[in-house]
């Protein structure tokens, strides 16, 4: 895994910043979804291997998934969701997000049909069409059990089971546009149109900072929305969009995620909370000038004890910021 994809699982992990991301795709960036109505789940999937030969199930890993719980119109609202971190674009994407999205509908049925087996469920004799599922859980000498017809036995999945919804969107750091696949559909290779009726498509829902509108970034509610202002400027004005926080404090994820990922060589305290970006910024410009500096004395034959504490004056900083500097440079 890349600098891009750790970084960008450990920064969009945090429940604000992923409330943020699924607040902008569904919501336009109303803040429906709630950080603390999000439970974190397991991202361990298990896959059907391929091909004859392979016996032993593959086992996958989504990036950050999550469970949505809370209550709309005094209806319970469920929904699972997952984001999938993408440093470089991906041409099957569709493929990988939709197995990931059956998975998880499997994993339900699978956990329905435990459940049953926990509760004792009893075959009644009965077929579907003769029950509607109500009243089939009874308590039978202390045991809960329930009744299942034929056709519901056989599944493991009762007529009137209902599965969690699944939405997955795709988080695209790259810097690159995309020009991949956003659906099944653009991956078939279909000679003859009339097939489509009878095939299922699978779209992918995918943020990228590059598509973003200038003006929408403020619909983001957290420093999520600058780091994508940032990446989609970082090849041309990202000192510009980091000029416009006017001072503003940003969260110290935000800022070394930034740093990170884009590779802004900001100049900051990552033991603080919050980070001033324009100080930041200041502060590198200022860490370039004593490299620069330190560079010209040298070459124009200045002993290093006589030019220190001349640099370390002239830029207010103390010697042994400069021999700290210059150690980073030799190392990197």
């Amino acid at each position: 895994m890349g600098v891009i994809d750790t970084e960008g699982k450990a920064y969009l992990s945090d429940s604000k910043r992923f409330a943020d991301i699924f607040n902008y795709l569904i919501y336009g960036g109303e803040s429906v979804i709630k950080a603390d109505k999000l439970k974190e789940l397991d991202t361990t999937q298990i896959a059907i291997p391929y091909g004859s030969n392979a016996r032993v199930p593959v086992q996958k890993y989504r990036d950050v998934l999550r469970l949505w719980n809370a209550m709309m119109d005094d209806n319970a609202i469920y929904v699972i969701m997952g984001v999938e971190i993408q440093a470089k674009i991906h041409y099957a994407m569709p493929v990988k997000d939709g197995l990931y999205d059956m998975i998880g509908y499997s994993r339900q049925v699978e956990e329905a049909r435990q459940s049953y087996r926990t509760k004792e469920s009893v075959k009644s004799g009965k077929t579907s069409s003769d029950t509607n599922n109500e009243g089939n859980l009874f308590v039978d000498e202390g045991t809960l059990k329930i009744k299942l017809t034929d056709e519901e036995f056989l599944s493991g999945f009762r007529k009137a089971d209902k599965l969690i919804p699944i939405i997955t969107v795709v988080v695209y750091l790259g810097s690159e546009p995309w020009d991949g696949p956003r659906s099944l559909f653009e991956m078939l290779d279909v000679k003859d149109d009339r097939l489509y009726a009878y095939l299922n498509d699978y779209r992918i829902n995918i943020i990228a900072p590059g598509e973003i509108l200038d003006g929408d970034f403020d619909k983001f509610k957290t420093g999520l929305g600058l780091a994508l202002n940032v990446l989609k400027h970082q090849k041309d004005c990202a000192d510009k969009i980091i000029e416009q926080t006017n001072h503003k404090r940003v969260d110290i994820d935000t800022a070394v995620f930034l740093n990170r990922v884009a590779k802004l060589g900001l100049e900051f305290d990552e033991t603080e909370d919050t980070v001033d970006m324009c100080v930041a910024m200041e502060n590198r410009m200022k860490k370039e000038q004593i490299i620069a500096a330190i560079e010209m004395g040298r070459e124009l034959g200045i002993s290093d004890e006589e030019l220190f504490p001349k640099v370390a004056k002239k830029y207010d900083v103390k010697i042994e910021y400069i021999k700290s500097v210059l150690t980073e440079l030799v190392c990197n």
